[in-house]
């Protein structure tokens, strides 16, 4: 079986189960979380009653934020705490299903889950070949391993990097060169594709007083990219305006 439909299956199962089952666990566990992704509450948990919102923390939680991720809704890390990140992640997942956009995940959102997670059992059969390559997977798992690392003007490392420092090391690490600048990676390298498949780089231009392409990022699917941004490695949605404006195109690396 493919091994994030897997994930996914397991996630699902894993989320019934802890929804019926897991402990309640009060703030005080809890006290040192990060405030940016948990909302404090003093309500006891929701998930007894089958519903998860914001100030949840259970392991029911976790199978909720496991199952997004598998999707793409997710790509924080997956902690148990229902926090803004899973809200809004609750909120992407209900919009793009049809569903009433509340952030709650309640038996709508569940039965939505394991709907899709059945869409999706089907082994690929010998006409049928998995989508992702060895290179995208590698390219996407070590793009999401540097989130979070800080911006730093000509950087190409791990301590820092700046955009296209960020692209070149990635993709080196899955042992692809290419060029060092967005304009000479745009000119020179890899093949200029339609559309953003998983694993991708996409490329703007006039992000900055430069000719040709001037930022790039790494599509990792649900119309988003991994790129190293003016606050560091981040996640961002190309649906925003201002990526809309500054759109160039999109190259394969692979």
């Amino acid at each position: 079986m493919n091994k994030s439909r897997l994930t996914a299956r397991i996630a699902s199962s894993t989320l019934v189960a802890a929804m019926v089952f897991s402990p309640v666990l009060s703030d005080g566990a809890f006290a040192k979380v990060d405030s940016n992704e948990v909302k404090q509450s003093d309500s006891v948990s929701s998930s007894s009653n089958n519903v998860l919102n914001s100030g949840d923390r259970s392991e029911a939680v976790t199978a909720l934020q496991t199952e997004l991720e598998s999707l793409g809704y997710y790509t924080y890390n997956v902690d148990g705490i229902f926090g803004q990140i899973t809200e809004d992640a609750v909120e992407d997942f209900q919009e793009e299903k049809g569903l009433t956009v509340d952030g709650i995940a309640g038996p709508e959102v569940m039965g939505a889950l394991s709907a899709n997670d059945n869409s999706e059992a089907t082994e690929p059969t010998s006409d049928e070949a998995p989508t992702e390559s060895v290179s995208e997977s590698d390219v996407v798992s070590t793009a999401k391993s540097l989130i979070g690392t800080p911006y730093v003007w000509g950087g190409t490392t791990p301590d820092g990097f700046d955009s296209s420092g960020f692209i070149q090391y990635v993709f080196n690490e899955a042992g692809v060169d290419i060029s060092r600048t967005e304009r000479d990676m745009w000119k020179y390298d890899g093949t200029e594709v339609e559309s953003p498949a998983i694993g991708d780089v996409v490329f703007f231009e006039g992000t900055y007083d430069v000719e040709g392409a001037s930022h790039s990022g790494i599509y990792i699917g649900d119309n988003k990219i991994i790129h190293a941004g003016s606050g560091g490695v981040e996640v961002t949605d190309l649906s925003y305006d201002f990526w809309q404006d500054h759109y160039l195109g999109v190259k394969s690396f692979k």
